[in-house]
This record gives C-alpha cells, sequence and structure tokens, in this order.
C-alpha cells in the first residue's frame, strides 16, 4: 500500500506540474483564457456523451445541453469575480495583526479624538486601512505639535507583539501605516520625524514621563 501511495503521489506530482506548465504557459493566469478553455472542454464533453449515446440524444436534448453551459459559463464568470473581488478586499487591509480590544470600550476622550477620527481609527484597529486621515492632536510637552510619542505607546499596546522590536521593512511598513493613517495636528506624518522620535522614544522607555503615557493609554484602552 505505500509503495502504491509513493507512486500514486508520484504520478499526481507530474500531472500535476503539466498542468501548472500548461496554465502558465498556454492560459497565462488569464481568467478570460481560463473561462473560455473550460468551456470549451465541457462542449468537447457534451459531444463525447453524443457519440457514446448516439449524436440524436445531443439534438434531441439541445435546450437541456445549452442551459447546462450557459449555467456553467455563469458560475464559472461569477468564481472569477468572487476571487478577483478578494485582490481589491486585501488592498483594503493593512499587514499588522492588532489586539483584539472591544471598540466600545475604549474611552477615545483621553486622546481627544473627534467622532469621525473615532470611526476611522476603529477600521485601522480591525484590520482595515482608512481612507480619511485621522487628525491626531494631542500635543506634546512644547505644545508645537501632535505628539508622536503617544502614538507609539498606543500602536506598542495595539500590535500583536508590540512595535519596539520592529526593524528594516517591517519598521518601514509600520512608518507606512502611521503616513496613510494619521495627520499630526492637521500636517501629514513625516518620515524623517517619525525616524528621530521612535529612536528618542525607545531609548525613554524607563522615564517617568514614558512611564505616565503608558498608564494613560492602559485607561484609554481600558486594559487591567
Amino acid at each position: 500500500m505505500e509503495r502504491f501511495i509513493q507512486q500514486a503521489g508520484k504520478a499526481l506530482a507530474q500531472a500535476r506540474s503539466g498542468f501548472n506548465y500548461f496554465l502558465e504557459e498556454k492560459i497565462q493566469g488569464n481568467r478570460a483564457n481560463l473561462i473560455f478553455f473550460i468551456l470549451s472542454l465541457f462542449i468537447l464533453f457534451i459531444f463525447g456523451v453524443s457519440l457514446i449515446f448516439s449524436f440524436k440524444s445531443l439534438t434531441e436534448h439541445y435546450l437541456i445541453f445549452l442551459v447546462l453551459l450557459i449555467t456553467m459559463g455563469i458560475t464559472i464568470l461569477w468564481v472569477a469575480i468572487f476571487y478577483e473581488s478578494d485582490k481589491h478586499l486585501e488592498t483594503d487591509r493593512h499587514n499588522f495583526k492588532m489586539e483584539n480590544y472591544k471598540k466600545t470600550r475604549i474611552n477615545y476622550n483621553l486622546i481627544n479624538l473627534g467622532e469621525d477620527s473615532k470611526k476611522d481609527f476603529d477600521k485601522l484597529i480591525s484590520g482595515k486601512n482608512v481612507r480619511n486621515r485621522i487628525n491626531f492632536t494631542m500635543g506634546n510637552k512644547s505644545g508645537d505639535s501632535a505628539n508622536h510619542r503617544i502614538i507609539f505607546i498606543l500602536f506598542d499596546e495595539l500590535i500583536l507583539g508590540g512595535i519596539k522590536d520592529l526593524t528594516g521593512e517591517r519598521k518601514k511598513d509600520f512608518f507606512q501605516l502611521l503616513m496613510n493613517s494619521f495627520l499630526m495636528n492637521g500636517e501629514p506624518v513625516k518620515e524623517n520625524t517619525l525616524k528621530t522620535s521612535f529612536s528618542a522614544w525607545k531609548n525613554e522607555q524607563e522615564k517617568i514621563g514614558s512611564r505616565n503615557q503608558r498608564i494613560l493609554i492602559k485607561q484609554l484602552l481600558r486594559k487591567e
């Protein structure tokens, strides 16, 4: 039995390899070509059946075969549209996994978010990209600009695994998420400012100010 499974698996792998080559080289990943190919196979199948059971059966029941052909075409088209829609759904999601917080419990008033910004922030922590950037207005000590460190602590609590150890491309992706999702006091988020602020924030974890900010964020998330 084991030998049979090995031989059958090898044969199936060869068949799949040939079929994949055909799809990639001949069909070329084109959905229209694939639909035409499948419908052609179906038509050949119908003619094959008619040869076995006589061509007369095909002419007598042509309406049934026609309905089956149309139904199959519509079904294949719908499946193709459905999977194409998945691509667009993926573009609406960012690639960071978030902790599971009940959005209704989050006390947004602690960071002065407006109603529209609250809705967009809910989308963001649900794993979705926002269309309208969230205006973050909570100031720093000088009051000159919005507080990047609060944002870092917030996402350190929100993102699974935190953000302190982000490096390389992953850190770039995080900065891009912030730039795409936030305004700081109505101004676009600048990458150079993020880099400088992020490095400074990582070195200030044990300072009293940073601890107090984390307490604030935990109160915001109602995290025990």
